[in-house]
């Protein structure tokens, strides 16, 4: 079974809190993209209007193998527009609110799976057990584009103060969407990393220079402290980010076991996650009720279990909560906030079974649901495949 086949086969719509005026302190503008992440799009958007990057808000961030409607804001004395032939931009009206995370509601999904080899009824009753028991609310692959392995978290690299470590992994670390140019590129620099004179001519991008310039000065604690401010707002947000979900998701996984034993693991890009069938009538109310908090310098008390499950899991990585106060990293912080356990979709329907159109001699299903702000439909996905075997 799979889906992402084609952008098409994903249509993600957002779902905003907010009123749209005839006037207002901001343009709110529709951008409906498929083969760019949100983060390059917007980059793209700032470029070619020469609009600061920071005064274009948005909600949230949304993948490149999806057909995704979002909302964005500028400033009202800013005029923008940007049609490529992947990436479309439509002026909605103004709002005296701009786009942010903290209006986002949630998101609509369609989502269509294909290659499957016969008509199962049995995803019709794996769906009916979602929709009653939900499914484990784990931040999914996406959030960890910018991770190889579990060791290599440039987030982490930071609050541990191995800043060094921190500028070579965002230098080197090599993704398998690289070109082979680019993993030779970054090979190389892992080799002469030290020799920074050498490594100069290497860097493409200014953010790259610069940050190489500063650490040729010297060797001191001091300019790799500067080098590091060097790092872009949002992509210092996105590592961090990453590195939150991570310990978020390993507390998730450890608690679990605590409510049922009856769990499969399904392989993710750098870690399990565990998902359960169904739950007793105990387990389902007290998970429907539980909230796991984002580590940070002060996390919120939830109860004994989560909260000593998140001080292990810091201390198994050699850290503890007061090393999240980076008072010398000035683009961005660890904030904590509270997360739902498991998720459930809302209406969820299903079509019936039609002939895939892409893979022949196999069928295909239409799935439609909305899902809260931050959840990942992909670990529906998830949910639902690792309990259908031989489909």
């Amino acid at each position: 079974m799979k889906i992402k086949v084609l952008p098409e086969d994903f249509i993600v719509k957002e779902k905003l809190d907010i009123e749209i005026k005839p006037s207002g302190k901001y343009k709110i503008y529709l951008l409906k993209k498929k083969h760019w992440n949100t983060i390059d799009a917007l980059r793209f958007i700032s470029k070619e209007n020469k609009i600061p990057f920071e005064k274009i808000g948005c909600a949230g961030r949304k993948d490149r193998h999806a057909l995704t409607f979002q909302y964005i804001s500028v400033p009202r004395e800013y005029d923008i527009s940007f049609n490529r032939e992947n990436v479309k931009l439509e002026f909605i009206g103004y709002s005296d609110d701009f786009v942010s995370p903290m209006i986002l509601k949630g998101n609509y999904f369609e989502v269509v799976i294909r290659k499957i080899k016969n008509k199962d009824e049995r995803i019709f009753q794996r769906l009916d057990e979602i929709k009653k028991f939900g499914f484990p609310n784990y931040f999914d692959d996406q959030r960890f584009g910018s991770v190889e392995n579990e060791e290599e978290f440039i987030g982490e690299k930071i609050v541990k103060k191995h800043y060094n470590g921190a500028l070579k992994l965002y230098f080197t670390t090599i993704h398998p969407e690289d070109k082979r140019e680019e993993k030779e590129r970054k090979k190389k620099i892992f080799e002469l990393w030290g020799d920074f004179e050498k490594v100069l001519p290497l860097c493409k991008t200014k953010v790259e220079k610069e940050i190489i310039k500063t650490l040729m000065k010297g060797k001191s604690r001091h300019y790799l402290i500067e080098a590091v401010n060097l790092i872009p707002k949002e992509e210092m947000s996105m590592f961090f980010s990453a590195y939150q979900s991570y310990i978020w998701n390993r507390t998730l996984s450890t608690v679990l076991p605590y409510y049922t034993d009856l769990l499969k693991p399904v392989k993710g890009k750098i870690m399990e996650y565990l998902i359960y069938k169904t739950l007793s009538d105990k387990a389902l109310n007290e998970l429907k009720n539980l909230k796991i908090p984002t580590v940070s310098s002060r996390i919120p008390y939830v109860n004994s279990l989560v909260n000593n499950t998140i001080l292990e899991i810091l201390n198994e990585r050699g850290l503890k909560p007061s090393d999240f106060d980076l008072k010398k990293i000035r683009k961005s912080f660890y904030k904590s906030f509270l997360r739902p356990a498991i998720v459930f979709p809302e209406n969820l329907e299903v079509s019936n079974f039609e002939e895939d159109d892409f893979y022949s001699g196999y069928f295909k299903l239409k799935l439609k649901f909305h899902l809260p702000a931050g959840s990942f439909a992909t670990m529906l996905f998830k949910s639902l495949t690792i309990y259908i075997a031989n489909t």
